[in-house]
């Protein structure tokens, strides 16, 4: 049986990923650079090790299904689209908040989810 925060966290991820879908419409693939009706919210750190960027403006574009899913070499065009997409300054603590988190970790707290599934509804009308 799911918890709480698993709840939360599932459905926090299903309102960010609506909003990040949202905020990139009309912009192209994050690493391909190409056009598409459908996108993906992609991640550049994967949650898996990155937990602490889960919900990270910076970290997460759209990006098509065909380099999010499928292709193993995506993440190199996505550093150097994204360094463009978000400026050098903003690349730079996105990589200082992944060495961050993945020293000391990160936990995300009830309160923290439910102020961010808020905050993230709000976005994305």
């Amino acid at each position: 049986m799911a918890t709480e925060q698993q709840r939360l966290k599932k459905r926090l991820q299903t309102v960010f990923n609506a909003y990040i879908r949202k905020r990139d419409r009309g912009k192209p693939c994050i690493s391909c650079l190409q056009h598409k009706e459908e996108m993906d919210a992609g991640h550049f750190f994967p949650v898996k090790g990155y937990e602490g960027l889960r919900y990270d403006e910076d970290n997460v574009h759209g990006e098509c299904a065909r380099c999010n899913r499928f292709d193993d070499s995506h993440l190199i065009f996505y550093a150097e689209n994204l360094k463009v997409r978000i400026g050098l300054r903003k690349f730079k603590g996105l990589k200082e908040r992944a060495a961050e988190y993945k020293a000391n970790g990160k936990k995300w707290s009830v309160p923290e989810l439910k102020e961010l599934i808020k905050k993230y509804n709000g976005k994305s009308k």
